[in-house]
């Protein structure tokens, strides 16, 4: 959409910007949806390894010690947003942690970023606001005038600002509606006023600009719901936003996107421990159940060995994770469930050569997408991510979305990559974004981080 928009010359300020640097498309995480796809950007490491594998999700850990509690499960569409700061693993740092002179606007990982965040406020207010009247475009250009007064007004070094219009107009219609092409506009505009204002402070020269998106989009003419296809088909109790007030329940659903949902399921031990693709399996149709149905397209568990198996409704296949960083995969005799291999790959390859296997496939970066997720104890027994076209989320849901993401598919996965500075890498993660800006800023890279410098 966007380069369909700069290419019939209604971006002009996009263009300007990426002139003499970089506009290309690159891979956002799994799940592709906002929150956790915001934390590769700032702070250079995958959902899975920052302990928040989804806008929702619950901690069997926790509910097993427990029980009922605002530490056991999240929903962050709403009030619990407030929450994902603290929810984050505490040895993960973020950019506000690092750049004392960093700023954010309308952004809701403020982790470090304290009286540095400028819509702390009234952030939330704003959402709702928009949410109740559909002005989305005014939450833009509150954005907009509050980063310009700020280059006005203030010597800092780094601001991330987030411009939601997009995303929210796509839901409430389709990602090419008319209106979310005037967004994209609106947005260049926006642009437009914050150069023009670099310029004037004497800055424009010397700033790197960097636009991107957290997840695509694809629209959606059909809904699953598994949480009450859990309760109504599998007789199991289920746990679902925002159907909480239960207890004494034998399964949950955590819906991110919504083209990707969580699984956890009491077991013979109760709540505690994920359960293995071994249990999961033993006396259950539920994974084949899952893997035919006609809105799901992958479904992901783990063995009791560490394997990680995808099934998809060619087949399934399974991969470990080795020592020295690489990968072995193998599918069993119906084929490879992803589409990718003729054959049953002779030797382990990288993560970085599975991205690019799979670069074209409709499972984009997914041999390294779900060993992150997995990283994380709060992640399902269950991953379950939609074909295309599909939501799985439909009770309670307001507005009912016209379009979705979450998935790995390559309509959700694939996002923008717009910078003033030209970057000589094909092969992109969003988590190496991070990096790269603080190269580029002359910041010295933190260790221990799942993204690479691209300079």
């Amino acid at each position: 959409m966007l380069n369909q928009e700069m290419a019939a010359g209604h971006l002009p300020n996009l263009a300007r910007l990426t002139e003499a640097g970089t506009n290309q498309s690159m891979l956002s995480c799994f799940p592709s949806t906002t929150g956790p796809a915001y934390l590769p950007y700032l702070t250079g490491c995958f959902p899975g390894t920052c302990h928040v594998p989804g806008i929702r999700w619950f901690d069997k850990s926790v509910y097993a010690k427990k029980g009922w509690g605002f530490k056991s499960f999240r929903s962050y569409c709403g009030p619990e947003s407030m929450l994902l700061d603290s929810d984050m693993d505490p040895s993960i740092k973020t950019i506000f942690e690092q750049l004392p002179d960093s700023l954010s606007l309308l952004n809701g990982v403020t982790k470090g970023a304290g009286l540095r965040d400028l819509t702390r406020k009234t952030r939330l207010w704003l959402y709702y606001y928009a949410h109740l009247t559909d002005r989305w475009a005014y939450i833009d250009t509150e954005a907009k005038n509050r980063l310009c007064q700020a280059i006005n007004e203030r010597n800092f070094s780094y601001a991330f600002v987030v411009f939601p219009s997009v995303d929210e107009f796509s839901h409430r219609s389709s990602p090419f509606h008319p209106r979310v092409r005037q967004a994209y506009a609106e947005i260049d505009a926006h642009v437009g006023d914050i150069m023009n204002t670099l310029k004037k402070r004497g800055w424009l020269e010397d700033t790197l600009m960097t636009l991107v998106a957290d997840h695509g989009l694809s629209e959606t003419h059909s809904h699953f719901d598994i949480g009450p296809w859990l309760e109504k088909e599998k007789k199991k109790k289920t746990f679902y936003y925002t159907n909480i007030a239960k207890f004494r329940f034998e399964a949950a659903s955590m819906v991110s996107g919504n083209g990707m949902t969580h699984l956890y399921f009491r077991g013979q031990k109760g709540w505690e421990g994920r359960q293995s693709f071994e249990e999961i399996s033993h006396g259950s149709l539920i994974l084949d159940e899952l893997r035919f149905h006609s809105a799901v397209d992958l479904v992901v568990t783990q063995g009791a060995d560490g394997a990680i198996h995808l099934q998809t409704e060619r087949g399934h296949g399974w991969f470990y994770a080795l020592p020295d960083g690489g990968l072995k995969y193998s599918f069993d005799k119906t084929g490879d469930p992803l589409g990718v291999f003729q054959q049953m790959p002779s030797a382990p390859f990288s993560f970085d050569e599975g991205m690019s296997l799979t670069w074209n496939s409709h499972y984009p970066d997914v041999f390294r997408q779900m060993e992150q997720i997995f990283r994380s104890s709060r992640s399902g027994d269950i991953i379950v991510s939609a074909k295309s076209g599909f939501d799985l989320r439909e009770k309670f849901e307001h507005p009912i979305h016209k379009a979705s993401h979450g998935a790995i598919c390559p309509e959700h996965m694939f996002v923008p990559l717009l910078m003033n500075y030209k970057l000589g890498k094909t092969a992109i993660r969003s988590v190496d974004i991070f990096p790269t800006i603080m190269k580029l800023l002359g910041q010295k890279i933190p260790p221990g981080l799942d993204g690479r410098c691209l300079v």
